[in-house]
């Protein structure tokens, strides 16, 4: 069980938006990249939006890493992102800590990140699982607008090789609420390698359907 949350937990939120590893650690040297390619389900004429994110464990508690969006249909990087997380020390706590600063946005509209990120394994009747919060304030460094987010994410491994996952990620743009429902799967068909399949659904704010393929890899 504990082998499991040191090995399986750090890669599991490196999808798209979720482009993290949240409150565990990686380890001192090890590395991680995903790939996503991302589909407006509404409008699937339209050419996907590509996501490629990368992590290295610089220390034992020094996580640095970066993304990048880029949408083929105009040829634009959408976000540049560049951050490092520092995982405060756990005394055989049930909960892990960390917390992250990044720089993110284009070179127009820079904004910076910073995060607090709450996590902890949990046991179900289906397999053991992971609870993963995490709070952002985000401040543009043009204007000094502040918005505020919140993530969520639960995730089950019923077997050796799936893992099954939800997510609620709600976002304050100019005082209006974006609530995006996430559910997701990934299959592990090689030691440290893993095909993710993502759907994206509003709850609330401006309407989105976005289905989403990726790939991740561990070294």
């Amino acid at each position: 069980m504990l082998r499991f949350f040191i090995c399986v937990l750090p890669m599991l939120f490196a999808s798209g938006d979720l482009a993290q590893a949240g409150a565990w650690p990686r380890d001192k040297g090890g590395a991680f990249l995903s790939g996503q390619a991302r589909q407006n389900a509404d409008t699937l004429d339209e050419a996907p939006v590509i996501s490629v994110y990368g992590e290295y464990g610089l220390t034992d508690r020094w996580t640095i890493g970066g993304k990048l969006d880029y949408a083929l249909a105009s040829n634009d990087i959408l976000q540049m992102k560049a951050f490092a997380r520092w995982h405060l020390p756990n005394s055989d706590e049930p909960w892990q800590k960390a917390v992250s600063l990044a720089v993110e946005g284009t070179k127009d509209d820079p904004y910076v990140s910073p995060s607090f990120h709450l996590g902890r394994g949990i046991e179900t009747a289906i397999g053991p699982g992971w609870l993963d919060i995490e709070l952002t304030t985000t401040l543009s460094v043009l204007d000094a607008q502040m918005d505020y987010s919140a993530f969520a994410q639960i995730g089950v491994k019923p077997s050796q090789r799936l893992m099954t996952m939800v997510a609620l990620d709600v976002t304050g743009i100019d005082a209006d609420a974006q609530i995006d429902l996430i559910p997701s799967v990934a299959w592990e068909y090689k030691q440290g390698k893993h095909l993710q399949l993502e759907w994206t659904y509003a709850l609330d704010g401006a309407v989105k359907h976005e289905v989403a393929a990726g790939i991740w890899l561990e070294f």
